[in-house]
């Protein structure tokens, strides 16, 4: 089977097929690229999720040591030794799980403290955890907007914001990357008629470090009175001069309607929370259905965020250095050839737009020990396919120049440098 041409957006928009059809050809797409070594994806990892990693080689079948530069652990938290022993203890005193939600089966000191310190933390009155950052920004979608609204985002947010408007079932407009003069078209569609104006961006892209021109956005909403939602997954721990995010770095702290950001980032760990006014919050706790129909996080996981927190603001040094790592890597990507991107954020993209030399290079950085993100489409379009690098505050600089030597060695061999 030649694998090489299949194109999964013509798969997916066959009409002349059934669905069972489709699930069986991509199985058998899949299950040949697995043969022919070939499938970047679900890669098989034996270990935690840190600046080293060990991975199974494609060719080989083999654990060995890779540079780890495909991982939202910006700080080093998912093994940093104190948040190991603080959530140990958490374990041994309050167990594995909640087995229900908050709102029925109680919501410990443990959650009540966590919310607390994350509403101060992003300059807010109060704060309300979910069980994954996909489910917060779902649940306060959904429960702000009906028919009768409207959300307006920009046309490159996150999945998890795109299904919160579809499943709100209000009017959805889409305004272009960034761009604020079309974004006050939309919000100047929507003056005078009845219903809420809701807008939602990314305080960080997660595809290319871009931060959102915050500033300009609060204005705006302000102006035509829209609610206004950011998603800070990305920025939360690594943007910023103390790690609050992209509303720190725009200066747009406390103006913000809702912030939403996970513990899946910086915090090295699983969940998200929403944060916002008292109203918004007691509001959430009664219709947000992905907070209310789940079970709540469990205590090891609030456990190991509160010293994660702890651990953000008492230790600037770590932001400090994934900042600094991220600035190094872009400045020697840049003079080597490569195009990426100009932003303040851990994540830097390798812009190759071309499918089969991003595939190449991934594949034999893989295979030699660097672990890299493949971006293409869905994630992405046609076209401009990417490697996406992440850096953390643990990377050495010796681990950063293996990496990117590497990088310039692959980028001439495959032509795309």
């Amino acid at each position: 089977m030649d694998i090489s041409n299949f194109d999964l957006k013509d798969l997916v928009q066959d009409d002349s097929i059934s669905l069972n059809q489709k699930m069986d050809i991509l199985h058998n797409v899949i299950e040949e690229a697995k043969r022919q070594k070939l499938y970047l994806y679900f890669r098989t990892t034996n270990g935690p999720s840190e600046d080293h990693i060990q991975a199974t080689s494609l060719e080989t079948g083999k654990p060995r040591d890779m540079i780890m530069m495909a991982s939202n652990n910006y700080l080093g938290f998912t093994t940093n030794p104190e948040i190991k022993r603080r959530a140990i203890e958490i374990i041994e005193k309050w167990g594995i799980g909640m087995a229900g939600p908050c709102s029925l089966n109680g919501n410990t000191v443990l959650h009540q403290e966590l919310e607390e310190k994350l509403a101060r933390f992003k300059h807010c009155e109060a704060a309300m955890i979910f069980p994954s950052g996909y489910s917060a920004n779902i649940g306060v979608i959904t429960a702000l907007l009906g028919k009768d609204d409207f959300f307006i985002g920009d046309e490159l947010n996150h999945g998890s914001l795109i299904d919160g408007a579809r499943y709100s079932r209000a009017e959805r407009l889409v305004f272009k990357h960034s761009d604020c003069e079309d974004l006050e078209r939309c919000l100047a569609k929507c003056e005078g008629k009845p219903g809420q104006k809701f807008v939602a961006v990314d305080g960080v892209y997660s595809m290319d470090g871009e931060i959102a021109p915050l500033r300009r956005i609060v204005d705006l909403c302000k102006k035509y009175n829209a609610m206004l939602l950011v998603d800070d997954a990305h920025g939360t721990g690594a943007v910023g001069a103390n790690g609050r995010g992209s509303l720190e770095h725009c200066g747009v702290e406390g103006e913000v309607d809702i912030v939403m950001a996970t513990f899946s980032k910086a915090f090295g760990c699983f969940g998200g929370f929403i944060a916002g006014s008292r109203q918004l919050i007691t509001w959430l706790r009664f219709f947000g259905r992905s907070g209310m129909y789940t079970a709540s996080v469990s205590p090891v996981i609030v456990g190991a965020c509160l010293a994660g927190l702890e651990m953000m603001q008492n230790h600037p040094e770590l932001i400090r250095k994934v900042q600094e790592n991220a600035r190094y890597v872009r400045s020697r990507l840049t003079q080597m050839g490569y195009k990426t991107s100009n932003h303040e954020t851990a994540i830097i993209p390798v812009f190759l737009n071309d499918r089969m030399k991003t595939y190449s290079i991934v594949k034999e950085a893989y295979e030699r020990g660097l672990f890299l993100s493949l971006i293409e489409y869905p994630a992405v379009p046609h076209g401009t396919e990417r490697i996406r690098m992440t850096v953390m505050a643990t990377h050495s600089r010796e681990d950063l120049d293996k990496a990117l030597d590497l990088l310039c060695e692959l980028g001439k061999k495959y032509g795309a440098i």
